[in-house]
């Protein structure tokens, strides 16, 4: 670790997490470098970041005070402590500051130079955009499944020029590559320090990878994911004859409606003379027509559930019922989480949950999760996840967790 104090007295850390990842804190109110904020709770950083660097030089060259390791070169310029980073393994410029960080109430802006013919990638899942070049960016939870929307932003960009950026934050930020100057980089979150990690790599595998040393590997799904899934509620509507309804197995034609509408209801099972309308005969036909499929989700829908008994016990084993079915036929069983995952005396057995028991006893091992519960992003996406995570390798006998989620954010 490297610490800069400026002539004002404030300081800066510049916190190396390898030769070519370092990280850049500045807290002028006096805080120490920290995680940021969460709530609920969240940690962005996987718990080993850091990998041995080869060396660490300090020097002066007159104009510059100069920091060196095996891999990268960081120039602060004496006059107006902006930053330059060299790659060293190709001795090119990987970026280089224009003005020095920004320090508002509740916002941090960075300058950085943008050149002609870089480009920019990233900011997690910007719905219809990956390049970004010319455009301004979120990076915020909005909710937006469309086009020009965000669903789930990551604070994470890397460029063509050699380096990435990761704001160590769970705060809003827009970032701007070039549209309101063509030759900067405006990046700003709301937030009243700086922490920011740098990466200084040549092309966007190496770039990715240093991003995934910080945050953790990407996804990798358990075998059975690669398999078409399928996602429907089998524990909740009523089926009636309907001239105009939906052919079934019996050669007549039924109308689906979530009230009583004095049908035949669904259940997982079909063991109340209901077989046509149960999970099971999803399972089945997929296998009659030669289909594969990899996993079933038989709660996917508000008010659905899984069980109609009076207790979340005799709901769970329901599930295992046709869990136990469902691996006879090579089919793993999932669920869909409207909210909480653990139990809560007050809500109905039908909508209780227990994420352990249905892991550990009914063998669930696909979870999906919903707006309801993580819509709010930032932490909240990563913090559930966590928690399921850990939870599904556990009791799981080391299952891999296979997790379908939304407004999530570096981590996720």
């Amino acid at each position: 670790t490297v610490e800069l104090v400026f002539s004002n007295n404030r300081k800066m850390m510049v916190d190396f997490y390898g030769d070519n990842i370092f990280r850049v804190f500045q807290d002028n109110n006096g805080g120490i470098i920290r995680n940021p904020e969460a709530k609920p709770e969240a940690i962005i950083l996987v718990n080993n970041p850091r990998r041995a660097i080869t060396k660490l030089d300090l020097s002066d060259n007159g104009n510059a005070y100069v920091v060196t390791t095996g891999k990268a070169k960081l120039e602060f310029d004496k006059k107006t402590s902006l930053l330059k980073a060299t790659n060293l393994e190709t001795n090119e410029v990987a970026f280089e500051e224009v003005a020095p960080a920004q320090f508002e109430e509740k916002k941090v802006t960075l300058t950085l130079k943008g050149n002609p013919k870089e480009y920019f990638y990233g900011g997690g899942v910007q719905n219809g955009r990956f390049s970004h070049k010319g455009k301004v960016i979120s990076i915020e939870n909005q909710n937006s499944w469309t086009d020009g929307g965000v669903a789930s932003p990551t604070p994470y960009y890397w460029s063509t020029d050699g380096y990435g950026v990761m704001w160590h934050t769970f705060k809003k930020g827009k970032y701007d590559f070039g549209a309101e100057a063509a030759d900067q980089v405006k990046l700003f979150h709301e937030t009243d320090y700086l922490d920011v990690f740098y990466m200084i790599n040549d092309g966007a595998v190496p770039l990715l990878n240093d991003f995934y040393q910080l945050t953790g590997n990407p996804v990798l799904l358990p075998k059975f994911g690669f398999y078409q899934g399928h996602l429907n509620a089998y524990n909740r509507d009523y089926w009636v004859e309907d001239e105009k309804g939906i052919l079934f197995e019996d050669g007549k034609r039924y109308k689906e409606a979530q009230k009583d509408n004095g049908g035949v209801k669904e259940s997982l099972n079909g063991e109340k003379g209901n077989y046509q309308f149960s999970a099971r005969a999803v399972i089945d036909r997929y296998l009659n027509h030669d289909m594969p499929i990899g996993w079933l989700l038989p709660n996917d829908g508000y008010g659905a559930g899984y069980g109609q008994t009076e207790t979340v016990d005799g709901n769970i084993a329901n599930l295992k019922s046709l869990a136990d079915y469902a691996h006879s036929k090579g089919v793993e069983i999932g669920l869909w989480t409207q909210s909480d995952l653990h139990p809560k005396l007050e809500i109905s057995a039908l909508l209780q949950r227990d994420i352990v028991k249905e892991v550990k006893d009914a063998g669930v091992r696909v979870l999906k999760t919903d707006v309801a519960w993580v819509g709010a992003g930032y932490s909240f996406g990563l913090n559930g996840i966590t928690d399921v995570a850990q939870i599904m390798t556990y009791y799981g006998n080391d299952a891999r967790p296979f997790i379908i989620s939304l407004d999530g954010w570096a981590g996720t």
